[in-house]
């Protein structure tokens, strides 16, 4: 569920955008060279009040940006509501007086720091290295299960050759379009990002939330890249999910920027007797809905695959699982396609 909270939040993010809470009042910074690569990508981000300065009229140009720091323009971008719990969540954010104390426990609420992979400590004043970057942007988009999910499966979708940790985070950033490489095959994933390098990722992020995409039935003229559902009757739950996630994601690099791609949204039942699953069976809009409005045992949700499904139980041995696309599950899968540059995301049964 907290990725359903997670998506609402985005999409409330996308009408709150520009805030003028977070604006900068300046015209311009004295130390961020107008003919500079970055110049255009820190003043439009300032604009918007993804960033600001050190000191006024002072970006901070070439320092090293940090974790707290990182932290606080994530929570920008997104149009997160600011929190300031009684104790901290690293023992080395305790004091709630500190400027950054509200955002690291802000984002930490929303997963993007992580205690199990960060630790007790969070080092919220150390350099942010660059591969922690595109995990820090990637949680806070929802796509940490799907990163976790490439990381074992991209070895020839990763173009860089010095990346060994944090994969299916770098993977995608790389195909958002918001964290290039220092070359073509090196990422240099160790190497601390800079003040103007994290402006320019917040700013390609947002323009990604803002692109437009077309959505409606697949209909006959139109051509899209078709997403392949999962028939797996192996495991303790039948999987059965008709747009994977992951699925959607391989679709979406096939389809490529300002391509089309087509979910299945058709339903289907899958019946467990005496523990042999039976052939699935697709559902009607109608016989979906009388699933749904029955009391189920299990209403639940695969973060894997992005896609939900609920348990009846008829006898002891005997159950049927349903798989579905929820709005959410939907939504969620059109907000992956709208950030790996597909234009259109159409449905089918």
């Amino acid at each position: 569920m907290k990725i359903y909270r997670r998506l609402a939040v985005i999409l409330l993010a996308l009408l709150m955008l520009p805030l003028n809470a977070f604006a900068a009042d300046c015209t311009g910074y004295d130390d961020v060279p107008e003919d500079d690569w970055s110049y255009e990508y820190v003043m439009r981000a300032t604009e918007l009040g993804l960033v600001g300065g050190v000191s006024p009229g002072h970006f901070g140009f070439g320092q090293e940006i940090t974790r707290a720091q990182y932290s606080l323009m994530l929570c920008r971008l997104m149009g997160w509501e600011m929190i300031k719990p009684e104790s901290g969540s690293f023992s080395d954010n305790q004091n709630s007086a500190t400027w950054y104390y509200s955002a690291v426990e802000t984002a930490y609420a929303h997963g993007v720091l992580p205690r199990e992979v960060l630790g007790d400590e969070l080092g919220p004043n150390e350099p942010l290295p660059r591969e922690e970057m595109a995990a820090m942007t990637v949680r806070a988009l929802g796509f940490a299960q799907l990163a976790q999910v490439l990381a074992g499966v991209v070895q020839n979708d990763c173009p860089f050759v010095d990346v060994t940790s944090n994969k299916g985070y770098i993977t995608l950033g790389y195909h958002m379009g918001f964290m290039g490489g220092v070359s073509p095959k090196y990422f240099s994933p160790k190497t601390a990002s800079t003040r103007e390098q994290a402006a320019t990722v917040l700013l390609r992020v947002y323009d990604k939330l803002h692109a437009e995409v077309e959505t409606g039935e697949l209909t006959g003229g139109k051509e899209a890249v078709k997403v392949d559902s999962v028939s797996d009757p192996g495991g303790r739950i039948p999987m059965y999910p008709r747009a994977p996630l992951e699925n959607v994601y391989d679709a979406a690099i096939q389809a490529g920027s300002g391509g089309a791609v087509a979910l299945c949204v058709s339903a289907v039942a899958v019946e467990v007797r005496d523990g042999k699953v039976q052939p699935a069976l697709e559902l009607t809009a109608n016989e979906l809905a009388i699933y749904r409005r029955e009391d189920a045992d299990t209403v639940s949700y695969s973060a894997r695959f992005g896609s939900s499904y609920l348990v009846h139980t008829i006898s002891e041995n005997d159950k049927v699982y349903v798989w579905f696309e929820s709005e959410e599950d939907l939504a969620l899968k059109v907000e992956l396609c709208r950030m790996l540059g597909v234009s259109a995301v159409y449905t089918f049964e």
